[in-house]
């Protein structure tokens, strides 16, 4: 599990291990957001330095407001300093998470085997199996809350507070929310059920939540006071989107299109949340009409199907739904996994308690449960055949694309046949609860196989790129090394992954870059350009001194990253053209390609296998000079792309590609594409603004290193000044005259400082940056961020943790005999 890290350039993306695939997760914000900013928080706390504030993602950003972050998850999010920390953090939740609901079952009467079978199905659910991001870091405190439910009912409250307080701390506000839904609902009807003291039960209720409140206070207020300031994306208007139709089948068979985006296919996996497999429901099915608890049951089922139908967009459970708070603005589709996950696991558990208890249902009720549930799978496969038609010609690893799909349905079918028979023969309980959770840890292992060893780094790359951004200068990436990853390595990078997002960082950042750009995954790849090419390739290349303005010394790209096709891929279908020795030559009309001064070009070739021999000549001609290039086709790259030089720059009005094979005996394919009949081959230039703008320092196993000529200072000072620097927030200027600092970090809400130990006001430079005024002579400057109320948010957190230690205390300390333990 060592490749539970997602860090910069994963070879192939999913290949590598028995299966393709991730080995638990779907989402790479796993590796973004809770590894990369969550080794940033970790490596603050562990330096004493309050982590408000992100100095190495884009121009600077809130840190703890961001909330993904989980800036104050302790002692959990400590684990993420340690090699291998974001794989024990998630084992160490999922062991609360199970613990958690060994107790709450025990708590609510359930027979003390099933509980333990409970704990173990919640501990290894389907989103545990499927995600590593910021949505399952809350899943371990739902029972835990639900615990604090019960223990409210006999006048105990700290639980609940603690349950609470967690859900609002793990870093995932929207799940935590959905989570917090089935504890408001469990709480109301547990509030009809009190039949006595029902005043005391609704005060322990209010106070555990006001008491939670408390103890996230310092998360909270950060989030709240960074809100006005930020830009939400799509958070901001409702989200009323819909599950894929094929995604239906992998709730119920997880695997039936095959592992993590087997064949390409992302929008299903990207919509899914978790899986539920196809005995958990049946089971929820069979524990309905039971004795014990019975509103409990309809109330669990209720959620389940009303979340259900959200996630079809379903107009009647989107009317309700919609209509809850701020429920709408959530990913609704996807992040409801874990509740209606969680129902089915607790209905279960009633089911094999009833049958702990010898309470079967009657075999002719089981039969016609059965019919309708395989009925109802019928239809969801059917749902899926399209996307099985579409994977069918794909087949990666050892099991192919049919294999995947028969056999998950097959087995899929099979398991709940022997449940089914289990049950109808009422054998042993003890047999069937094993069953369950045996068939449960086997879906949760599968994604398992693809576990993959995880590359060493290319730590002589990393070095230049940190001597490169020396003096607290930034880098700029178009690929090769993730977002967020540079707050991993320490090293201050320009692009970012993140939401919230500085609304006046995002209003520059499509002023010099235009409005294509993605205000939450700003990675330089994507959304590529109408040529295909990443998406700040054409600035780096003709606007540098865009990066330049932002203190940014470095460009990281892939190898021959500067290249760009001479013409627009848009529209265009892939295909091909073969050069074979009795048709050795073609000839292309590139008028109407664009007018780029290269010299060094790349070919995308088809070997066939490296068979390929003999010369490949090219010739880009205008109507009085060409520019010619010849390549040894032993040399080429298979099915990729080939580089070679020209004799020359290519013509300015150049009209016509020639290109042709000699003294070969085997041929060639030229890859390319058409459209409306004409063919162009795949080729791309390296524009002379390349060496004219950008200088390369190092190529390297991550990809290339390139120096900006023309950086601004991330400290800026007038020239009757000198600067020493110590830090990016102290410095020490002297001057011969009053003068300016501009300070290349973003001017927010929070930001101070200090000159001689007296403060002084920040001025905003160029929109986003700060500026101060300095004085003749000695200037000591310190600046410091600290979100507005800061210090009140940490007194509001200390009376919270007060409270709940009393109230263990109160309730744990001895009794007198006779004495109310309530």
């Amino acid at each position: 599990m060592v490749s539970s890290t997602v860090i910069v350039n994963s070879p192939g993306f999913t290949r590598g291990g028995f299966l393709p695939g991730n080995p638990g997760w779907i989402d790479g914000c796993a590796g973004v957001f809770v590894e990369a900013l969550g080794r940033l928080v970790s490596r603050d706390w562990l330096h004493g330095i309050i982590p408000w504030w992100n100095p190495y993602s884009g121009v600077g950003m809130p840190l703890a407001g961001e909330y993904q972050p989980a800036a104050f998850f302790l002692p959990f999010v400590l684990y993420l300093a340690l090699p291998n920390g974001l794989l024990l953090m998630k084992c160490t939740l999922q062991i609360i998470a199970g613990l958690a609901t060994y107790s709450l079952l025990k708590k609510i009467k359930i027979d003390p085997r099933v509980a333990l079978v409970g704990g173990l199905l919640y501990a290894f659910n389907g989103t545990y199996a499927w995600a590593s991001d910021g949505p399952s870091e809350p899943l371990a405190f739902l029972p835990l809350a639900l615990y604090g439910v019960e223990c409210a009912r006999e006048g105990r409250w700290g639980w609940l507070a603690v349950g609470l307080s967690y859900l609002m701390l793990a870093g995932f506000p929207e799940t935590a929310y959905l989570l917090g839904l089935l504890v408001l609902s469990w709480a109301i009807l547990r509030f009809f059920q009190v039949h006595e003291h029902k005043a005391r039960y609704v005060k322990n209720i209010i106070v555990a939540g006001a008491v939670a409140g408390l103890i996230a206070s310092p998360q909270l207020l950060s989030f709240a006071t960074y809100l006005p300031y930020a830009d939400i994306g799509s958070h901001a208007g409702l989200n009323d989107g819909a599950l894929p139709p094929e995604a239906w089948s992998m709730l119920f068979f997880p695997y039936i299109n095959g592992t993590f985006f087997y064949a390409s296919q992302f929008d299903a996996w990207y919509s899914l949340g978790g899986f539920l497999g196809v005995i958990l429901p049946f089971c929820a099915l069979l524990s309905l009409g039971g004795r014990k608890d019975a509103r409990l049951r309809w109330l669990l089922f209720g959620v389940a199907i009303l979340f259900i139908g959200k996630q079809g967009n379903l107009a009647p459970f989107v009317w309700i739904v919609d209509h809850v708070p701020e429920a709408a603005h959530t990913v609704f589709y996807r992040l409801c996994e874990p509740v209606i996950e969680a129902s089915l696991i607790f209905l279960t558990c009633f089911a094999l308690d009833d049958i702990f208890n010898g309470y079967w249902k009657k075999n002719k009720y089981v039969l016609i449960l059965l019919s309708i549930f395989t009925t109802l799978l019928g239809v969801i496969i059917y749902l899926d055949i399209p996307m099985i038609k579409n994977i069918y010609p794909n087949s990666y690893g050892p099991i192919s694309s049919i294999q995947y799909s028969v056999g998950s349905i097959v087995l899929g079918l099979v398991s709940l046949s022997i449940l089914s028979v289990l049950y109808l023969k009422k054998v042993s309980p003890k047999a069937i609860a094993f069953y369950i959770v045996f068939v449960s840890v086997v879906l949760f292992a599968f994604p398992l196989l693809s576990a993959r060893v995880q590359r060493p780094l290319d730590t002589a790359f990393l070095q230049t790129l940190r001597d490169e951004t020396k003096d607290f200068q930034r880098f700029a990436t178009l690929g090769p090394v993730e977002p967020n990853y540079g707050a991993y390595f320490g090293i201050p990078s320009i692009n970012f992954n993140a939401i919230p997002t500085p609304q006046n960082w995002i209003h520059r950042l499509r002023k010099d870059f235009g409005n294509g750009l993605d205000p939450v995954t700003f990675d330089g790849l994507f959304p590529q350009d109408s040529s295909g090419g990443p998406f700040l390739q054409h600035a780096a290349l003709f606007r540098p001194q865009v990066f330049e303005a932002f203190a940014v010394s470095a460009l990281v790209t892939q190898h021959d990253g500067l290249m760009v096709a001479p013409y627009v891929t848009e529209g265009r279908s892939g295909d091909g053209r073969a050069l074979t020795p009795e048709k050795p030559s073609i000839v292309f009309d590139i008028r109407r390609w664009k007018r780029l001064s290269a010299q060094k070009i790349a070919l995308q070739l088809g070997t066939y296998f490296h068979q390929s021999n003999g010369v490949l000549e090219l010739s880009f001609c205008s109507a009085v000079a060409c520019a010619d290039g010849r390549l040894e086709l032993k040399n080429a790259n298979d099915n990729a792309f080939t580089t070679l030089n020209l004799d020359k720059p290519i013509p300015d009005q150049a009209e016509r590609l020639s290109i042709s094979l000699s003294g070969a005996t085997q041929g060639v394919m030229l890859w390319g594409s058409a459209q409306k009949g004409e063919f162009w081959p795949s080729l791309k230039v390296e524009p002379v603004e390349a060496e004219k703008e950008l200088v390369l320092v190092k190529r390297g196993e991550i990809g290339d290193i390139y120096r900006f000529r023309n950086p601004a200072p991330y400290f800026a000072v007038d020239p009757a000044c000198n600067a020493q620097f110590k830090t990016r927030e102290t410095l020490v200027v002297s001057c011969s005259k009053p003068a300016q600092l501009v300070r290349h970090e973003l001017m927010m809400p929070g930001w101070s400082v200090t000159v001689n130990g007296r403060g002084q006001a920040i001025e905003n430079y160029d929109g986003i940056f700060q500026k101060i005024l300095l004085s003749e002579g000695r200037n000591a400057v310190t600046f410091h961020f600290e979100p507005p109320f800061a210090k009140f948010s940490f007194l509001l957190s200390f009376c919270g943790l007060v409270a709940v230690f009393l109230a263990f205390w109160r309730h744990n300390k001895p009794r007198k005999a006779g004495m109310d333990p309530l």
